[in-house]
């Protein structure tokens, strides 16, 4: 493939969802870190009886605890026989069963569930050990979210209490995370200080797979490993030993992907094969759909269409919600790659369009999530400096009588700094806002005439026909077109076009509501969507707008000549809530009137004229 995010380039985009798998892994095998009695083996015949006790429920919490990463099924069991008799937990069992049941949404990809389930243990419990557990698989969550800022406030707060954790393995587990989720964010430097304090401690088997993971992760992404370097034996070798099945075969998954970019495909495709039974077997969508993307990948390389269509498709169902983002890039992409070669062009064309919308949503997360870490660091920045600044202050009041001078001129420059500080602080800010104004401008507005442009006009646009669907309320568009606009052009010049473009934008403008939406659809076609307004006042409107481009005074262009437009209107009932039948049938509507004169008002396929009802203003673009 030609696109630069996909399998020829594949570490921007798999090293998001491998160190996601990671940290999953992590928060996965953290255990209980109270001890209780045996769970039976049979947990149904427990639920079955009237007389179970809060103590049997909490022994059957554990073993839910244990379970969850070797035996998810049962660990998902567990929870459901656990929920039917939570009335019998105290308030700490009650909390655990929470925390058990934000790791379920998690791993099944309902982060929201999650956020919601895990905040409450933070905001409710008294166990610190909860609270740290939460906050490492909320970690996590905001990882697959893509809440940068709200991730970096958890590492640093879990940092924080790593001295108030008696427990080495939570804290062994804590620091690996904080790895992962430096690496993700591409904070190479920082996770290696906290790599370097990890490797002081006694690793188990399986927590050096994963620190061997860590190593290979950083290694393919950095373009420093091929498919036959020794890393990936190694790493393969302390997985087995630790019988840590998902990292495993993330490893493999790595492998494969090395293979496909030297141009292996074959070879990706046997290593995957090997492994599909252990990969489905872990249950875990991510996992399960990236390989599906790298198996597609491979075959759409060897030009067996079909398979690769089949794996993609299954990757894509894995992701119907498009929980990860960016397989979701991958997988359209795919899709539409092979629907191309196999000449269906209007489906090529769906999927790319769904393509193309997920790849600006991925290319707007990864700016959230640089933006997120240099504000992060901007403030720690600024709390080391209030901590050094009270430092100096106390040392400065020790020598107050010896030093007094002294101590004058050191608070004068102390002043002088932070003056300095503020104004670069406002400036640098003051720049960030400008930059992002800038870059809102150029995405959502059309530079010439300064409303909306295409793209951004389809956004608002779906977002105004959900709201009136919703509530019921009329919705017309109406799309008009400058008449003989190439004439001018060749006779006037572009500057003159130009003009006639904004002046024809301007008192269409002046004639709207707050919450209309208008935007120029390209060269001289121009949008008008109303919400909460019938055909018959949209046609009034246009017409309206019509009389005001036929009255343009074209002399302040330093040529005299005649603006005109032809107007098409039409509403939803009779198009329909769907935004491409709405524009399809309101530019027929302008194309008629066009082909009958040009300089007119045609409504696309009125039946009968509704009564007029009161503009509802309560739908706003802001």
């Amino acid at each position: 493939m030609k696109y630069s995010l996909t399998f020829k380039n594949v570490k921007s985009i798999s090293s998001y969802y491998v160190w996601l798998y990671c940290i999953f892994i992590i928060v996965l095998s953290i255990p209980s870190n109270i001890n209780a009695a045996p769970v039976s083996d049979s947990p149904r015949s427990q639920i079955k009886n009237k007389d179970i006790t809060s103590k049997q429920l909490y022994s059957m919490l554990v073993k839910a605890d244990e379970q969850k990463h070797a035996s998810p099924l049962l660990f998902r069991e567990l929870l459901e026989k656990i929920f039917a008799e939570k009335d019998k937990l105290n308030t700490e069992q009650l909390h655990y069963l929470y925390l058990l049941q934000g790791y379920s949404y998690a791993y099944s990809g309902s982060y929201d569930n999650a956020e919601e389930q895990l905040s409450l243990i933070l905001e409710a419990s008294d166990s610190k050990i909860l609270k740290f557990r939460a906050s490492n698989l909320l970690i996590y969550v905001y990882s697959a979210q893509k809440k940068w800022g709200e991730g970096l406030f958890h590492v640093a707060q879990n940092i924080e209490l790593w001295p108030e954790i008696q427990s080495n393995k939570h804290v062994q587990e804590s620091l690996m995370i904080t790895i992962i989720f430096y690496n993700q964010i591409q904070q190479y430097d920082l996770a290696l200080s906290y790599t370097e304090k990890l490797a002081r401690l006694e690793l188990s088997p399986k927590d050096l797979c994963l620190l061997k993971q860590q190593e290979i992760d950083i290694k393919f992404h950095q373009n420093t490993m091929t498919s036959a370097s020794e890393f990936l034996v190694d790493g393969l070798e302390i997985c087995r030993t630790g019988n840590y099945k998902i990292a495993e075969n993330i490893i493999h998954l790595r492998k494969s992907e090395l293979l496909l970019n030297e141009g292996y495909a074959n070879k990706a495709i046997s290593v995957l094969s090997k492994q599909i039974t252990d990969i489905r077997n872990t249950h875990y969508p991510m996992l399960i759909s990236g390989v599906n993307n790298v198996l597609a990948e491979a075959y759409f390389e060897l030009g067996e269409l079909d398979n690769a269509l089949t794996h993609a498709t299954e990757a894509l169902e894995i992701n119907k919600n498009v929980t990860n983002l960016m397989q979701g890039v991958e997988t359209y992409y795919l899709l539409y790659q092979i629907a191309k070669q196999q000449k269906k062009f209007t489906l090529a064309l769906q999927y790319h369009e769904r393509f193309s919308e997920l790849d600006r949503q991925h290319l707007e997360g990864e700016k959230a999530k640089h933006l997120a870490y240099q504000l992060a660091e901007h403030q720690n920045t600024e709390q080391e400096s209030k901590i050094a600044l009270l430092n100096e202050k106390n040392a400065l009041l020790t020598a107050q009588q010896a030093l007094s001078e002294a101590e004058v001129a050191n608070t004068r420059l102390i002043i002088a700094f932070l003056v300095v500080s503020l104004i670069l602080i406002a400036l640098w800010g003051g720049r960030l806002y400008k930059a992002h104004k800038r870059i809102r401008e150029l995405a959502e507005y059309d530079a010439l005439t300064g409303i909306f442009n295409r793209g951004h006009f389809t956004h608002v646009a779906n977002s105004a026909l959900k709201y009136c669907q919703n509530a019921e309320q009329d919705l017309s568009v109406i799309i008009f077109d400058l008449d003989n606009f190439k004439t001018v052009n060749d006779s006037y010049g572009h500057a003159t076009g130009d003009w006639a473009l904004k002046e024809a934008t301007k008192v269409c403008k002046n004639l709207g509501r707050q919450n209309d939406i208008f935007a120029r659809l390209g060269g001289e076609e121009f949008c008008i969507l109303l919400p909460s307004c019938n055909i018959r006042s949209a046609a009034l409107r246009a017409e309206e707008c019509r009389h005001a481009i036929e009255d343009i005074i074209t002399e302040a262009s330093g040529h005299d000549f005649r603006i005109t437009a032809s107007f098409g209107v039409t509403d939803a009932k009779t198009s329909g809530f769907n935004l491409e039948k709405l524009l399809a049938d309101a530019d027929e509507a302008a194309y008629t009137s066009k082909h009958s004169g040009r300089n007119r008002v045609t409504v696309y396929e009125v039946e009968t004229a509704p009564k007029q009802a009161q503009l509802d203003g309560s739908w706003s673009i802001s």
